[in-house]
């Protein structure tokens, strides 16, 4: 043990023959320093390849740029809707949040923001290979703080979700760990990419994930001060750069206490005063530029601010949230997820894609979003009451608008993508689907039912009105008017059909509701609704919804998209008929939608194209619906309890105000104003119907 310990003191004697523990000199105790400097280099070098090759960190690495560059998005008409960021989806280990984000060049961040950025977080950037030495012991002490910027590169991006950070493990081992890994990997990153491009990553992955999940200089600067990160001022950039180490405290809401928001504002204000010392006392800025930056009395978007004093002496008094804050996503946004997995059904790596041509037409998506999240004409939505609206083109199936009312965090989760998602009972709007099988087994809307007392086995149908006609009306009348009774009798003899229809169309069945199907009892999402009044001015083709047009790959080379997916469902004849039908129930004096008549002004500007039309309400009234159909665009929207626990306000179905949103259409330009009948099409009293001796028949519906 005593030989043991004696080596331990003096582990290299200075021959293996000399026994006697030999002196220690200046020169001796400089040699064991370094060695023991080399060992526990070798040993973190070591550690951090192992950090390295666990995380599978090196062929990220080296495809660093194409990971971080996000995907172009534009609409159909080439305008930019926004981009989607490459984030990690499901159960992955790496579960970055997927956060609204848009790169920009270094050319187009203001030198003001670069300047602090680098002065701050790593003052000696451009001198050093991404690690930086005199800094290194602070990091490896600390766990946090004392990085490169090239290390926080890494940290953010490729080491996110396996260490320390972004999880819910902590220790030193594992904060040793990320920093060797770190430590082993910026150089790497330094010498593939250079330091100007790894300093526009960094820029374009700052995570203000407090800042409502946005991340970027890009959001920061739109999110905070509604300016373009070219604009920002030398205050804002200070500002900025000092919320890094917490932007959770940037947010405050109506409840927190005056005096907490007020603390937080103040906080932020001393870091902001830090970032400018720092640039001052080393020389980066001049005393009138600092003077005018700390004495410039900033006001966030988010925040109301009350300053006092002027100069080197201006101080916050007091800080609340600004109540006309509004924070509206990219368009893309809310539809990120569904491209995504529209990427993955189509066999496309998202990391391969550098542009994505969507089948949305911008200018409809921002009509219909102000429309839903309650800017529209129909004013806000109660609290607790969901919205989702879709507008499809009837050539194709693709996705013309699609919007939920929950807003831009919450709707880029596709569950709650209402509009796709909302599964619900389609409530009256399924009555055009009955219509239109039965105009394949041999009735016409000419075909005549009393409206009387009716029963579904043992269950009594009634009308909307609460009372009955006691007269004979034809299905076209009885369509305008919604009757129940005429539905039940037209749909029970032919209610197997009427089940392979709803199937085919995507729709599920409620296997707890035991009404008829001809009341609307199958549930779906407006999406499939939209699609499946598109068939009737698609020639009788169901085309399943898409949102993806072209797709090209990150070096601009366009990569194969599958062919829409178009199934017939109805005979020509039947669909241009139910077409007609739906337009009687605007235009008829039985019209249950007179309001989506074209006004004068409408008729002036040539918008006055046909428009079919068809509202529905359950009985519980937990759902409201409107579907409509134009000779170029289909649309549904849907109001109500996503759970189906509690009612829509009464003033929203008694007005209409899912129909009322369907007026949209006539404000979208239109290539195809009409239908043309197809041969085998006569008009009897204003209605259309097949020619006598034609029974024209629908193909047999394929379940998909």
């Amino acid at each position: 043990m005593l030989r043991v310990w004696e080596r331990w003191r003096n582990p290299w004697p200075r021959s293996p023959f000399l026994r006697r523990r030999a002196p220690w000199t200046l020169r001796r105790a400089v040699r064991a320093a370094l060695a023991w400097v080399g060992a526990a280099t070798v040993g973190m070098i070591a550690l951090g390849v192992a950090g390295a090759v666990w995380t599978g960190a090196l062929g990220r690495v080296w495809n660093l740029r194409a990971e971080l560059r996000p995907v172009e998005v534009v609409d159909r008409r080439g305008e930019p809707l926004g981009v989607i960021d490459h984030c990690r989806a499901g159960n992955a280990v790496n579960a970055v949040p997927c956060r609204e984000s848009l790169s920009v060049p270094l050319t187009g961040v203001s030198e003001a923001f670069l300047l602090a950025y680098v002065a701050k977080e790593d003052v000696r950037f451009f001198s050093h290979v991404g690690v930086d030495l005199g800094r290194l012991p602070r990091a490896l002490l600390s766990g946090a703080g004392g990085s490169t910027i090239t290390m926080q590169l890494l940290k953010n991006n490729v080491l996110a979700g396996h260490f320390d950070c972004d999880t819910d493990r902590r220790g030193p081992l594992l904060t040793l760990t990320r920093k060797a890994t770190e430590f082993v990997l910026a150089p790497v990153v330094t010498w593939r990419y250079g330091r100007r491009e790894v300093l526009a990553m960094s820029v374009n992955s700052l995570p203000w994930i407090g800042i409502g999940q946005r991340k970027g200089v890009y959001d920061a600067a739109r999110a905070v001060f509604g300016v373009e990160p070219a604009d920002l001022t030398l205050a804002q950039s200070a500002f900025l750069v000092g919320l890094l180490p917490a932007p959770g405290r940037y947010l405050v809401t109506d409840t927190t206490p005056p005096e907490t928001a007020t603390a937080r504002f103040r906080w932020m204000r001393s870091q902001q005063l830090v970032t400018l010392e720092i640039l001052r006392s080393r020389g980066l800025i001049g005393q009138g530029e600092y003077l005018e930056a700390v004495s410039t009395p900033l006001q966030p978007r988010l925040w109301r601010a009350e300053y006092a004093g002027s100069g080197t002496d201006l101080r916050v008094v007091q800080a609340t949230r600004n109540p006309a804050y509004t924070n509206e996503p990219e368009p893309v946004w809310a539809m990120q997820e569904l491209v995504r997995r529209e990427l993955r059904a189509a066999g496309l790596d998202p990391k391969r894609v550098g542009r994505v041509v969507l089948t949305v037409d911008g200018a409809a998506q921002a009509a219909l979003t102000r429309r839903v999240t309650g800017e529209g004409a129909t004013g806000p939505r109660p609290t607790g009451v969901a919205e989702g609206a879709a507008i499809v083109d009837v050539r194709g199936g693709g996705i013309v608008a699609l919007a939920s009312s929950t807003g831009g965090s919450q709707s880029s989760d596709a569950g709650r993508q209402w509009a796709v998602s909302a599964l619900r009972p389609v409530a009256s709007t399924v009555k055009p689907l009955l219509y239109a099988a039965a105009f394949g087994d041999g009735l016409t809307q000419l075909s005549a039912f009393p409206d009387q007392a009716t029963r579904y086995g043992s269950q009594a149908i009634r009308n909307n009105s609460g009372t009955f006609l006691n007269r004979t009306v034809t299905v076209r009348e009885a369509n305008a008017r919604s009757l129940n009774t005429v539905a039940v009798q037209v749909g029970t003899p032919r209610e197997k059909a009427m089940r392979a229809v709803l199937d085919a169309a995507g729709y599920q069945e409620d296997r707890n509701n035991r009404s008829s199907p001809s009341l609307g009892t199958y549930r779906a999402a407006p999406l499939d609704v939209a699609a499946a009044y598109a068939s009737f001015a698609g020639g009788g083709l169901l085309c399943r919804p898409h949102l993806l047009a072209e797709v090209t790959d990150t070096a601009g080379r366009p990569l194969p998209l599958p062919r829409p997916d178009c199934q017939p469902l109805w005979d020509e004849v039947v669909a241009y008929e139910t077409f007609d039908l739906l337009t009687a129930a605007v235009s008829t004096d039985a019209s249950h939608v007179p309001f989506l008549r074209p006004t004068l002004f409408q008729r002036v500007q040539g918008r006055a194209m046909p428009l079919g039309a068809k509202s529905g309400t359950t009985d519980d009234v937990n759902d409201t619906w409107c579907a409509a159909v134009t000779p170029q665009y289909a649309m549904a929207v849907w109001i109500g309890d996503p759970e189906g626990r509690q009612s829509v306000p009464v003033t929203l179905y008694r007005e209409q105000t899912a129909c009322r949103e369907v007026a949209l259409l006539r404000e979208l330009p239109h290539d195809r104003r009409s239908l043309d009948a197809p041969p085998g099409v006569t008009r009897v009293a204003g209605a259309a119907v097949p020619v006598p001796g034609l029974n024209p028949r629908n193909p047999v519906p394929v379940a998909p």
